[in-house]
């Protein structure tokens, strides 16, 4: 009979670019509609498929744009963009555990792929991936997809921007639509009490906080009081078995 494991134990970087694909579609959009508006801000289409092959953020990038168009200077830009993108040191904690033996080069190219959406999509394949030789190759791929799709929509929609007179809106919210879509596919009986109190807890500090402080300070606390409910259930479990023991 065939092993049910060896599927899994197979899945590499053929497969991670497969489950990028729905990330893809996603991006697509929201890639091209960067680049047009990239364009009629001043930037070349080359100039806005660079800043998407070194930057690779998102919603930092449209508020990237718009700062530059406004004259801001470059420390302006880049700190509000590590404001806005610190959140990612929090994804990259939750990844590390599938990568106990990871090195500093495969660290920093699994890094510069995680986003928001790939992190969701990680997090849920990687747990049913064997091997962590299998599970880099397959975020690799995830990555790999996703970023080669932005860069080259990037560009394409700089191209757009720069022929064609495109008038567009409602593009801006694709990003949002996807991330809540792979969220709601990622969530399971376990974690999903940690997210409802992430989102509580969102809207409390959000009332009490000026600033986008507030999602990570939701984020780590329903993180935080979830790793230690789960903590203290481990060790009811442990001194259960201890006394069934004892007795037995």
């Amino acid at each position: 009979m065939m092993d049910d494991t060896f599927p899994k134990m197979n899945q590499g970087l053929l497969y991670g670019l497969r489950q990028s694909l729905t990330i893809v579609i996603g991006y697509a959009p929201v890639a091209v509609t960067f680049g047009i508006l990239a364009t009629q801000f001043g930037l070349t289409f080359w100039e806005a498929g660079l800043m998407s092959f070194f930057v690779f953020a998102g919603a930092s990038q449209f508020i990237a744009i718009e700062m530059i168009h406004q004259g801001a200077t470059i420390w302006m830009i880049c700190l509000t963009t590590l404001i806005l993108n610190i959140r990612h040191m929090l994804m990259s904690l939750s990844v590390v555990p599938f990568f106990p033996k990871r090195t500093l080069s495969w660290s920093l190219a699994l890094a510069q792929g995680l986003t928001d959406e790939t992190f969701v999509l990680n997090t849920r394949v990687l747990k049913d991936v064997v091997g962590e030789e299998n599970r880099r190759r397959v975020m690799l791929g995830i990555n790999l997809g996703s970023f080669a799709s932005w860069v080259v929509f990037t560009i394409l929609g700089g191209v757009i921007g720069k022929w064609l007179p495109v008038q567009f809106s409602g593009f801006q919210f694709a990003l949002l639509a996807l991330f809540i879509i792979l969220t709601v596919t990622s969530l399971t009986k376990k974690n999903a009490m940690t997210y409802l109190l992430a989102a509580l807890l969102a809207i409390v500090f959000k009332l009490l906080i000026p600033g986008k402080i507030y999602l990570i300070l939701s984020v780590v606390m329903a993180a935080g009081i979830n790793a230690w409910w789960r903590g203290r259930e481990r060790e009811l479990h442990k001194l259960n078995s201890k006394k069934a023991n004892y007795k037995a």
